[in-house]
């Protein structure tokens, strides 16, 4: 039994044919490597002024997953009532997101600005006064805004509009 050769001979001009033929395969291997390098890169991961598909003006829809408005009652009795709000993203990368409502017999009609930025269905909304980023998920024409803060508690709000 002959042991198996991995080399094969071959003459001059079949060489070079056969170099031709790496060459080219490598040529297109690297030009496909580039290609999928730049449509990675070139892909939206952050919109900024011109670029967004968000912009516009979402009402207040939901908190917590009810309609709004809404009263919640803690276990102690306190009531928190969501009156209304709204979230207005602009083209300029910025944001205000207006809310109202009473925290027991205290009313309040705050509004957070600030700027954000999108990166695929999430969008990072980053306050003016330093609070910390949060988040929002886009489905369709509606944004919901993941772990808001009204009175020390995370919220769920839901916008929907434009």
């Amino acid at each position: 039994m002959q042991p198996t050769s991995l080399l094969v001979p071959v003459t001059a001009p079949e060489a070079s044919r056969l170099h031709v033929r790496l060459a080219r395969r490598t040529a297109l291997i690297g030009a496909l490597a580039i290609a999928a390098v730049s449509a990675a890169c070139s892909s939206e991961s952050s919109t900024g002024p011109g670029k967004t598909q968000v912009t516009g003006a979402y009402p207040m829809a939901t908190a917590q997953g009810m309609k709004v408005p809404h009263t919640f009652t803690d276990g102690a009795g306190s009531k928190l009532t969501i009156e209304s709000g709204g979230l207005t993203i602009n083209a300029d990368g910025t944001f205000a997101l207006k809310y109202k409502g009473k925290l027991n017999a205290l009313t309040f009609d705050l509004t957070d600005d600030g700027t954000y930025s999108v990166a695929g269905s999430i969008v990072t909304f980053t306050p003016d006064d330093g609070d910390p980023s949060y988040t929002g998920r886009i489905s369709g024409k509606s944004i919901t805004v993941d772990d808001f803060k009204i009175a020390g508690v995370k919220w769920d709000l839901g916008f929907n509009g434009n």
